[in-house]
C-alpha cells in the first residue's frame, strides 16, 4: 500500500462506528483531498463517500463553469462495476481529491492541477461500505445508493443479453444493432437521471465498440456472427451471477434504511 506525504491541515474527522473513518485535508497546492481509512478487521469490498461541496473560487472563467450548483461530490468505488477498483483491506486507506471539476480516487495517489478555477470541499462526509462477509456499514441512504447502483448495472446487464441473443437469432445487420444500443446508451446518459442509474452506460458503449471493430464477412454471412455472440453472452451471463449472487441480496436494497 503506497503511502502520500504531504503537508496538509486536517479540517475534519469522521468516523462511523470505527468502521471507516474519512478524514478531510486542504492540501498546500491547493487541492482537497479525502482519505478513507478501513479500521475494522475484515476487507471493505465496495464503498461511496459523500462530500458536501464549497462554493466555488471566484476565480473560475464562467464559460468554464459547470454551473452554481453545490451539491455534493460523490466517488464510489465497487469492483462489481468497475472493474477496476479494488478492496480496501482491514488497515488500509484510499485517498480521493478534487482537481478542477473532478471528483478523483486515485489508489496510486497521483494528482492533477487544476488549470482554472477549482471547487473547494465543505466540512460534511458521509461514507457508507460493504465488507467481503456481507456486512454493511454506514450512512443509510448512501448505502441505497450503493447497492442501487448494482441493481441498475444487472438491468444493463440483462437487456444486453436479451438484445444479443434475439440478434443472433434473427440475423440483425451491424448498423441497426449498433443503432439499438446507441439508443440504450442514450437513454441512460440525461443529465437529470442520477449517477446509479446511468452506470449501465459503460456496457451498451462497450459492446457497440466491439461491433464497429467485428471484421467484414463475407456477402451473405449472418450478424451477428454466432462466435462473437457466443463469447458476449457468456461473459454477461458471468457479470449477471456475480452480481446476482453478491452480497448483501440485492433483493434487500429496498429495505436498506427502513
Amino acid at each position: 500500500m503506497r503511502t502520500v506525504v504531504s503537508v496538509a491541515s486536517v479540517l475534519c474527522a469522521f468516523s462511523l462506528d470505527a468502521q471507516i473513518t474519512t478524514t478531510f485535508n486542504r492540501l498546500p497546492d491547493g487541492l482537497d483531498e479525502v482519505r478513507i481509512r478501513n479500521n475494522s478487521a475484515t476487507s471493505l469490498v465496495a464503498f461511496v463517500v459523500s462530500v458536501k461541496q464549497a462554493p466555488r473560487s471566484s476565480d473560475s472563467p464562467p464559460a468554464l463553469d459547470l454551473g452554481a450548483s453545490n451539491a455534493p461530490f460523490v466517488v464510489y468505488s465497487d469492483p462489481l462495476i468497475e472493474p477496476g477498483a479494488r478492496p480496501l483491506p482491514a488497515s488500509e486507506e484510499r485517498v480521493a481529491t478534487v482537481s478542477g471539476v473532478a471528483f478523483t480516487l486515485d489508489p496510486l495517489g497521483r494528482r492533477l492541477l487544476p488549470p482554472f478555477g477549482r471547487r473547494l470541499l465543505g466540512d460534511s462526509i458521509l461514507a457508507a461500505g460493504i465488507y467481503a462477509d456481507g456486512t454493511t456499514t454506514g450512512d443509510a441512504a448512501l448505502l441505497t445508493r450503493l447497492l442501487s447502483r448494482r441493481s441498475n448495472m444487472l438491468q444493463a446487464v440483462e437487456m444486453a443479453l436479451d438484445i444479443l441473443s434475439d440478434a443472433g437469432r434473427h440475423n440483425v445487420p451491424r448498423n441497426q444493432l449498433i443503432e439499438q444500443f446507441k439508443r440504450m446508451a442514450g437513454s441512460v446518459s440525461h443529465w437529470y437521471l442520477p449517477p446509479e442509474q446511468q452506470v449501465g452506460r459503460g456496457i451498451y458503449q462497450s459492446i457497440i465498440g466491439k461491433l464497429i471493430n467485428l471484421p467484414d464477412e463475407p456477402l451473405g454471412s449472418p450478424f451477428p456472427p454466432s462466435a462473437f455472440v457466443a463469447e458476449e453472452t457468456a461473459m454477461l451471463n458471468r457479470q449477471r451471477v456475480t452480481l446476482l449472487e453478491s452480497q448483501p441480496s440485492l433483493a434487500d436494497t429496498a429495505f436498506i434504511g427502513r
